[in-house]
């Protein structure tokens, strides 16, 4: 049995996360849709779903001994170290992308009213909102980010990029984080359609590019996680494609940073591999 699970770790994670998270989300979805009757209330059923992956990792754990890797996954939340910098773009890249594409439209079709915050009553708070977004940042990082982001880079991540490769371990990864998210999407209203299943995807190959790039800093995951939050709940979502070029954009130059720091540090292990085999000289 360990031997099974050892072998499949991956995919036996996140089979059962899926379900674990559906059993609660599907009934909800279809109680909004006026299927059946399920009067769960939505805050209720929507933590008991976003904690179930955590707790499905953390079984998983228990039964292999360690197998999972639930202590190096939560010792690598680091406040500290040379990359800390990546902090600071996990925190802006999605607020900052968002409002570029929506401005990129707006000059480029140039009709309509240009909206930057998502909620009109918002624009009347002023310098309230110096204090509010920062507040909803860091409260929200005890939210969803704590609870995912250690199953999705902290565990799985590293696993899909080791067997497929860079961007399709992303590809799957950011496919599978969409249809997990689409029941309990459908019972808080939201439309489910090709756009939306573009922009998570590429909120995805973000997080992982800047957790990457921070030396596999979950905090930093976290901090992007939570500016997705922020983005959601203050930033004015226009749903077209040069939001999607921005997103691109910003994905090809964060791999292409990846890349470059890969290929550095393949030159100096081989240097260093070069000195160490040279024989001594008498």
């Amino acid at each position: 049995m360990k031997n099974f699970i050892s072998r499949y770790k991956v995919l036996l994670f996140l089979v059962i996360a899926l379900i674990s998270s559906w059993s609660i989300w599907i009934p909800m979805a279809l109680g909004r849709l006026g299927i059946i009757e399920f009067n769960v209330p939505i805050i209720i059923g929507q933590s008991i779903g976003g904690i179930a992956p955590l707790i499905v990792l953390i079984l998983l754990d228990k039964i292999t001994k360690g197998g999972y890797g639930i202590k190096q996954i939560f010792d690598s939340i680091r406040i500290k170290g040379k990359n800390i910098i990546w902090l600071i773009p996990a925190a802006l890249i999605l607020p900052l992308t968002t409002i570029s594409g929506s401005l990129l439209n707006y000059w480029v079709i140039n009709e309509g009213e240009l909206r930057i915050l998502a909620i009109a009553p918002l624009n009347t708070l002023g310098f309230w909102l110096i204090a509010i977004i920062p507040l909803t940042f860091f409260a929200g990082l005890l939210s969803s980010p704590i609870l995912e982001e250690p199953c999705w880079r902290g565990f799985a991540l590293g696993h899909l990029q080791n067997k497929f490769g860079k961007h399709i371990g992303s590809l799957i990864l950011g496919s599978f984080w969409w249809l997990w998210h689409q029941p309990i999407n459908i019972a808080n209203g939201l439309e489910v359609n090709f756009y939306s299943y573009l922009i998570m995807l590429s909120h995805s190959f973000l997080f992982d590019s800047i957790y990457n790039l921070s030396s596999k800093n979950l905090l930093s995951a976290m901090f992007a996680h939570s500016s997705a939050i922020i983005t959601y709940n203050y930033i004015y979502q226009s749903q077209n494609i040069y939001v999607l070029l921005i997103f691109l954009i910003a994905i090809i130059v964060l791999r292409t940073f990846e890349w470059k720091r890969n290929k550095l540090n393949l030159e100096i292990i081989s240097i260093r591999d070069e000195i160490s085999f040279q024989p001594n000289k008498k």
